[in-house]
């Protein structure tokens, strides 16, 4: 009878550390839960930065559209981005 329960206690142990192994790999393993979670995180950053940059191409084409159009609009961000001025102005600049 004692062989029997030296067995039966050896299986239990066996299962045991198989189960707690398992367990331990499916949370902590290379493709196991806490990856997965990370991997869902950078996935919302990535989705929220494709968002703002789809928004940003929509301004820019537009911009692009009123340039192709419009001498006015060149003009405008030639002044506003580049600091151009045309042929006979005068720019005064103060210090701050």
């Amino acid at each position: 009878m004692y062989f029997f329960g030296a067995i039966r206690k050896k299986y239990l142990l066996f299962v045991v550390a198989f189960v707690s192994a398992m367990f331990f790999f499916t949370i902590f393993g290379g493709r196991g839960l806490i990856q997965i979670y990370h991997l869902k995180e950078e996935k919302e950053r990535i989705k929220i930065v494709n968002v703002r940059l789809r928004e940003e191409n929509q301004k820019l084409a537009e911009q692009i559209k009123r340039m192709k159009h419009s001498k006015e609009e060149v003009e405008k961000i030639a002044r506003e981005e580049l600091g151009l001025v045309k042929k006979g102005e005068v720019v005064y600049q103060f210090e701050r």
